[in-house]
């Protein structure tokens, strides 16, 4: 796409990562509050499916959430093991993240890039990259739900909104 967002050389079996959320949702917690559902924990957390949710205050958090959920499926589990040996990097957070029709995040950054695959999406569903000294104040893209994993230069200003009906949910991981 753009040096913003960068489609990889790597693929996941969206239908297989779907009922492995699916499972999830079914058998172990539902989205909490923060439409969030985390896939890695710290050690001696209260709720491992929560705790991984959020924003950190730090950088040096993120190699902090170094354990997998135990009830992880599998297939997830391993297709983000080889993504993490293919770029030569180990993962911290690891979530599913919602947002339903209408909904988003604020202008913000983030310590590193964020590595996205979109599961579910619509045409009206926008990330947006922000600039602050520009008379273009943001340029906006739509991530596809093909497939691909989408690395984000989340260090920069950016936000994201559904302005769509139908719910955007994409599997986000964090470097360590």
């Amino acid at each position: 796409m753009i040096d913003f967002i960068q489609k990889l050389n790597f693929t996941a079996d969206l239908d297989k990562v779907q009922q492995d959320l699916d499972t999830i949702l079914e058998n172990y917690c539902k989205w909490h509050p923060s439409n969030q559902i985390g896939l890695r924990h710290r050690s001696g957390c209260n709720d491992p499916w929560k705790d991984g949710t959020g924003g950190l205050p730090n950088a040096e958090e993120e190699s902090l959430f170094s354990l997998w959920n135990e009830n992880c499926p599998e297939y997830t589990k391993a297709m983000l093991d080889n993504l993490a040996q293919q770029d030569n990097i180990k993962w911290g957070r690891i979530r599913f993240m919602l947002a339903n029709s209408k909904q988003g995040l604020s202008m913000h950054y983030d310590f590193q890039p964020r590595y996205h695959l979109v599961l579910q999406t619509n045409a009206s569903a926008i990330f947006g990259e922000c600039f602050k000294h520009n008379t273009t104040r943001a340029i906006c893209y739509h991530i596809p739900a093909d497939g691909y994993w989408y690395k984000v230069d989340t260090t920069r200003e950016h936000f994201i909104f559904n302005g769509g009906w139908t719910p955007r949910i994409h599997l986000v991981c964090c470097p360590a």
